[in-house]
């Protein structure tokens, strides 16, 4: 067995062919693992075109499951094995941190949605155009649940796999790695946000996705712990998935309104007043624990 950090010493250039090499193998595997299951064990109606097949609304979960766990969880845990890389797994955080981090992110939602509407005046080319709209209507049925089966189901893969995985990759990864080579924290949020967006490959969304990207950016960088931007992912995606479930869905009218510049510049104020309030908790956390050693 290759023991911990067996890569550890190796360049910067190696280690990016080493974690390329793991994404693309447990890609493969887990691919091949979800097709053989949905092949041989489930027999849905194909009725959702995609990528050039058609496919069941399951068939797509069950492929969005494994694709998840294959190229953002499964590597970057082998990679922080073979490298000694510090994923920064600290649950020593307060409750209270927890409080302030779910305030942010529901206070960001006016400022993200304004992002959102000005990123869709945006004139797109007609093939960028119709890829959004296939896009947009793989979501909604993606994200269709009539029994609260359904909606534990969408909160795994919608909530909690992209909520863990992602962070891993972008800020756990990416983050920290830009971080050390440019010498610059704030820079390093950046372009990790950016890829983070980019990713996704959804024209619209970019930017609010990108903004949101920086958030979780900071956010790790405040609290010194992957399980912070992990948690404050899975509390914004899952509010959406919640949102969206049958029995909420007529709630919807609440937050279906066209968000104004003044609403814009609240939410981002209070934005950056919470995240002022939680680095002082932070802090005086920290130097408690100091001062108690």
């Amino acid at each position: 067995m290759i023991k911990r950090g067996f890569f550890s010493q190796k360049t910067n250039f190696l280690k990016i062919v080493i974690l390329c090499f793991l994404i693309l193998i447990s890609a493969l595997i887990t691919n091949l693992f979800a097709y053989s299951i949905d092949t041989f064990f489930f027999k849905f109606e194909k009725s959702v075109f995609h990528n050039g097949q058609y496919f069941s609304i399951e068939s797509l979960k069950l492929l969005q499951f494994f694709n998840s766990i294959g190229i953002f969880i499964i590597p970057i845990l082998l990679y922080s094995y073979l490298t000694d890389l510090n994923l920064k797994f600290k649950f020593n955080f307060k409750r209270q941190e927890l409080l302030l981090v779910c305030g942010i992110i529901i206070l960001s939602y006016p400022f993200i949605s304004y992002i959102y509407e000005l990123n869709q005046k945006i004139n797109l080319p007609e093939w960028a155009l119709s890829y959004e709209q296939r896009a947009e209507q793989l979501t909604r049925e993606f994200i269709k649940m009539d029994s609260l089966l359904d909606l534990g189901i969408n909160l795994i893969l919608i909530a909690i796999i992209p909520a863990v995985g992602e962070e891993l990759l972008f800020r756990g990864y990416l983050q920290e790695s830009f971080s050390k080579w440019l010498q610059n924290a704030h820079l390093a949020i950046i372009f990790s946000a950016f890829l983070f967006s980019a990713i996704h490959l959804q024209f619209h969304g970019f930017f609010p996705r990108f903004f949101l990207g920086i958030l979780l950016g900071y956010l790790f960088l405040l609290s010194g712990s992957i399980m912070i931007p992990i948690f404050a992912h899975f509390v914004n995606n899952a509010l959406v998935v919640i949102f969206s479930y049958t029995s909420f869905i007529n709630y919807s009218s609440v937050t279906d309104y066209k968000t104004t510049f003044v609403h814009a510049l609240f939410s981002f104020i209070s934005i950056v007043l919470l995240l002022f309030l939680l680095y002082n908790v932070i802090k005086n956390r920290k130097n408690h624990k100091v001062n108690l050693d």
